[in-house]
């Protein structure tokens, strides 16, 4: 019998600590969206939850875009598509002063949701907190801490909630969206462009434009929820919680198809210069054909030995071309061997390719690749025609 009370002892204690406040009439809970900030990873802006309840001196953030430390490899899990984010929860007066320092506006969306739906959102993220259940698979594009706000409330409500497309003025690609939030970061987009597949190139839904905090804002702004019927609003009221004249503008940065234009005027100069000579400039072939090797290399990694969805089927090895990290060295020779003039020939029907590519749009290349695409072009069919002819 003792057994049995201390049983029954423990499994009623492990209950009552598993239970949930009970949130009052008085509870609320909202959806903050906070402005881009200055530097990469703030440029597309952030989310989180609140649930607010002073009747039981609760005012929590629920935040999904925390993770543990740089220090923890974080950049290399990155580089494999292998980071876990998780969900913190915390005062959210710490969660609007981190912002305010920051001068990014915020903003707050109260849903209009039953006192039943208020608690199972709560015990939904307050579960979702615990140590066991916070790490998720981040992904920056489908899964991160905006998409979450997007999927909860939905979870909870299922079919009761709709979202609508009044509010997308355009059709965009999901690497359009990407570049209207990183176009102060020109460098970086460039290569973001390069790592990342076709995947990006489809037309987004309305649910895959949540991916970006905007886009949950003005979701929830244009959703309804089905009471008794009839739909109403989703979003009950609207307040600004900071209010800031900063607003991301564009500066003057130093843009990639500038350089690589000025690279293309050069590297045309050079072989101009090498057909009325009946020369070659051997170190540029190597440099040319080493680097785009490098980057074939890299986008091979990425594509199948990373986890990273998004870089599968990416259409840039049509010009950086994984062999030519082996070719680079045939091209510092005098004499390169018969076959290199074939694989020249090789290299400018891949670009012939890649322009269809792009002309159709079955994968859309940086504007900045312009530029390199004449310079390879050029180049290439200078080795083709006359470079690597074997002079008798």
């Amino acid at each position: 019998m003792k057994y049995f009370f201390l049983f029954g002892f423990l499994l009623f204690g492990h209950m009552s600590f598993a239970q949930y406040p009970t949130l009052s009439e008085k509870a609320e809970v909202s959806l903050v969206t906070v402005g881009p900030g200055k530097y990469l990873y703030d440029c597309f802006g952030h989310n989180a939850i609140r649930i607010k309840d002073p009747a039981i001196a609760l005012n929590r953030a629920y935040n999904y875009g925390t993770y543990d430390s740089f220090d923890d490899g974080f950049y290399l899990k990155f580089t494999m598509g292998t980071t876990d984010y998780k969900l913190s929860a915390s005062s959210f007066d710490r969660f609007e002063q981190t912002y305010r320092r920051q001068n990014r506006w915020m903003k707050e969306q109260v849903l209009d949701l039953t006192q039943d739906e208020k608690q199972q959102i709560f015990e939904y993220v307050e579960n979702n907190a615990k140590p066991e259940n916070a790490y998720y698979r981040y992904d920056p594009f489908f899964d991160n801490c905006a998409t979450r706000l997007r999927d909860v409330p939905k979870f909870v409500l299922g079919d009761k909630l709709t979202f609508y497309a009044d509010h997308l003025e355009k059709e965009s690609t999901i690497r359009q969206l990407k570049d209207d939030n990183a176009f102060n970061h020109p460098w970086i987009n460039l290569g973001i462009d390069i790592a990342l597949g076709n995947i990006l190139d489809r037309t987004a839904t309305l649910e895959q434009h949540m991916y970006l905090p905007d886009y949950i804002f003005s979701g929830y702004a244009n959703a309804t929820i089905m009471r008794g019927g009839k739909e109403v609003p989703a979003v009950k009221s609207t307040r600004d919680v900071i209010v800031t004249d900063y607003w991301e503008r564009p500066i003057q940065k130093l843009q990639p198809w500038l350089v690589f234009s000025i690279l293309a005027l050069v590297v045309i100069l050079i072989t101009a210069r090498d057909y009325l000579k009946g020369t070659r400039a051997r170190i540029l072939d190597f440099v040319i054909y080493l680097l785009t090797g490098l980057v074939g290399a890299l986008i091979v990694f990425l594509w199948f030995i990373s986890s990273h969805y998004t870089a599968a089927n990416n259409l840039n090895v049509l010009w950086a071309f994984f062999p030519n990290l082996v070719v680079a060295f045939y091209m510092l020779k005098k004499k390169p061997p018969v076959w290199t003039r074939v694989y020249a020939r090789l290299l400018v029907i891949l670009l012939i390719a890649m322009a269809l590519v792009w002309i159709t749009q079955f994968q859309s290349y940086h504007m900045a690749m312009l530029p390199l695409m004449i310079l390879f072009g050029t180049r290439y069919v200078f080795l083709w025609q006359k470079g690597l002819v074997r002079k008798n």
